[in-house]
């Protein structure tokens, strides 16, 4: 496993999912709500009903870090207070609404069946070294989608990552010193790269614009108002930024939980329509964002304890999905758990819009994957190579060697009917 931690200890910090599981059971041990170790003044909601209340009440928790006397226009939806949150959420909800963006699921297969074959290729040519799937397929996948969503060139899409990880960088900066940030100035580069799109939009007469998601964030209007391309800048930045490193690293971890449990990848196979039930288990024993933050607006008690208007506190969804009280046995990755109210999306009113979206990539990246892996092994069990970020989990490589392939095309296209 992993050795990169912070600190001495089990610690919340932890980039290893089990010594980070480690230190969130000892902080429920100890109560539903505590203070977050090592950053004074802060609190952590660890248990699942604290943390599932907490996001529900949205109109006592609300806001993120690092936007605090922000401009309303320079605030994404993860900023925003009530009620401009709820006026702005229902203008994303039709861009990126389940019936908008199942119109990319056939090129979310294609594209799927593409980088798995590209994969394969490699891997007969690689042996025993492996080849590495969060490289070949989970990693692409996400911000091509992105890319053909928005009606960006697919080309630009994987130098996303790049200006999404500068940034988390200044955005720990701020935070570090207590600063805000708006997201527009977190990248100069990707802020710049989504600007040039929006303007060349409005460059063309509004009778050729495409029916894509930029076009509908420019023309979708709310209680009378449409948003300004300054703040439609600021929201496609965070879905770029939310919807990229997570759905990765959520492939990556389930990739990564099969190969430690060869049984359950041969009854994946077996039954493909437990595809579903592999990609909830996923997101919720390896919850790609640890913890959302947010600010209590009014006095509010959770899971026993009073939060104080003002008070910073950590929504740890990691903990909360591998709380015992509401899992059975939560350290263990099992298809045939049936509960799956995790909070990885969120909860209530304010869960991820994205969520329909994620689930859509991953499903498409693991029918391709299964309908031509028959088994395989990863190169090293016992390393986790951990995406060095606290706040997400993942792995950053997946090493795989590919034991069998589909015999032929038909063996994948009869798994392909099956799910």
């Amino acid at each position: 496993m992993s050795e990169k931690t912070v600190g001495a200890g089990p610690t919340p910090l932890a980039v290893d999912p089990e010594e980070r599981a480690a230190a969130f059971r000892e902080l429920r041990d100890t109560g539903g709500v505590v203070p977050f170790p090592g950053l004074n003044g802060v609190l952590a909601a660890v248990s699942y009903s604290s943390v599932d209340l907490g996001l529900r009440s949205v109109e006592n928790f609300s806001g993120s870090a690092g936007a605090d006397n922000l401009p309303e226009e320079d605030k994404n939806i993860a900023a925003l207070v009530e009620p401009r949150h709820g006026k702005v959420r229902r203008i994303i909800n039709s861009v990126v609404a389940v019936h908008r963006s199942q119109k990319i699921e056939p090129y979310l297969r294609d594209l799927s069946t593409k980088l798995v074959e590209q994969m394969l290729a490699e891997a007969r040519e690689a042996g025993a070294a492996g080849v590495d799937f969060a490289a070949h397929v989970a990693e692409p996948i996400p911000p091509a989608a992105m890319a053909r969503l928005f009606g960006f060139p697919e080309a630009d899409s994987m130098a996303y990552y790049g200006w999404i990880r500068e940034s988390g960088r200044r955005f720990q900066e701020a935070a570090a010193t207590g600063k805000s940030i708006s997201i527009s100035d977190s990248s100069d580069s990707l802020s710049g790269y989504v600007q040039a799109r929006i303007d060349e939009r409005l460059a063309v007469p509004r009778d050729e614009w495409p029916n894509d998601a930029l076009t509908r964030f420019l023309v979708t209007e709310v209680e009378g108002e449409t948003l300004t391309p300054r703040n439609i800048r600021a929201q496609i930045m965070f879905m770029i930024g939310a919807g990229s490193d997570t759905t990765r690293n959520t492939l990556g971890s389930l990739i990564y939980r099969l190969g430690l449990d060869p049984e359950a990848y041969a009854e994946l196979r077996r039954n493909p329509a437990l595809i579903d039930a592999a990609i909830e288990e996923a997101l919720r024993i390896d919850a790609p964002a640890q913890w959302m933050v947010r600010t209590c607006a009014s006095p509010m008690e959770l899971d026993g304890r009073q939060v104080e208007a003002g008070q910073k506190v950590f929504m740890c969804i990691g903990s909360a999905n591998r709380d015992e009280s509401k899992h059975e046995n939560p350290n263990e990755f099992r298809l045939d758990r049936t509960d799956r109210s995790h909070l990885a999306f969120g909860s209530g009113p304010h869960i991820c819009p994205g969520a329909g979206l994620a689930r859509m990539e991953m499903r498409a990246a693991m029918r391709a994957f299964t309908e031509r892996v028959v088994s395989y092994h990863l190169v090293e069990p016992d390393r986790y190579d951990a995406v060095p970020t606290a706040m997400l989990q993942g792995p950053h490589t997946v090493r795989i060697v590919i034991d069998e392939e589909a015999v032929d095309a038909g063996e994948a296209a009869s798994a392909s009917e099956d799910a």
